[in-house]
């Protein structure tokens, strides 16, 4: 039986809807989450950026720049996996990477406080469990990366050519789990709960 364009766009769809409406509704997690609620709330930190008036400005603004310095960075590098801007060596946009290490650890640092000021908005949002679905997924990617990919990246010295599929497979999953980061990231305002 031969399915049409749409019925695949369909089936396609309805699996992301089921999918979407199973994290927003993960009813054994938020038994468990609910218990977490107070001691996040009534920490230092959480007291701190719901009390200060220019705390969780300042934060907002070092989590953008964490992001950007993420983004910056590991977007390069994922974009020179695909293919892209072969005249750079790969070893050169790696060089890149603390960078990018170093915004991700900003970001995570200012996240936990934002969680700490106001845990209900993020525990029990859906895009906030999707946001943490990315980030693992873009975890296990480089988990996968160094241990598995990189050491034949590095023998792949050849600036003109595309890299070995293995490397442009990790850096499509994780421009596209960055990308889903992101974007989870900005809906958290629209699916407070």
């Amino acid at each position: 039986m031969r399915m049409s364009l749409f019925d695949v766009w369909t089936t396609v769809n309805n699996w992301i809807y089921a999918v979407w409406m199973s994290v927003m509704h993960w009813d054994w997690l938020n038994d468990h989450l609910r218990a977490l609620l107070n001691p996040l709330y009534y920490t230092p930190m959480g007291e701190f950026l719901r009390t200060s008036t220019w705390a969780w400005p300042v934060f907002e603004s070092l989590h953008f720049t964490g992001m950007s310095l993420l983004a910056g960075t590991i977007v390069m590098f994922d974009l020179r996996l695909l293919g892209f801007a072969r005249a750079v060596p790969v070893r050169a946009m790696h060089r890149l990477i603390p960078f990018g290490i170093a915004g991700f650890l900003v970001n995570m640092s200012t996240g936990i406080c934002f969680i700490c000021a106001t845990p209900d908005q993020y525990l029990f949002n859906a895009s906030f469990r999707w946001k943490v679905i990315f980030i693992t997924i873009a975890g296990l990617n480089v988990l996968f990366f160094y241990t598995r990919v990189f050491r034949r990246l590095e023998a792949f010295t050849a600036e003109h050519h595309a890299p070995p599929l293995a490397a442009r497979f990790v850096g499509g999953i994780s421009l596209a789990s960055w990308v889903g980061v992101m974007t989870a990231g900005r809906l958290l305002t629209f699916f407070r709960p």
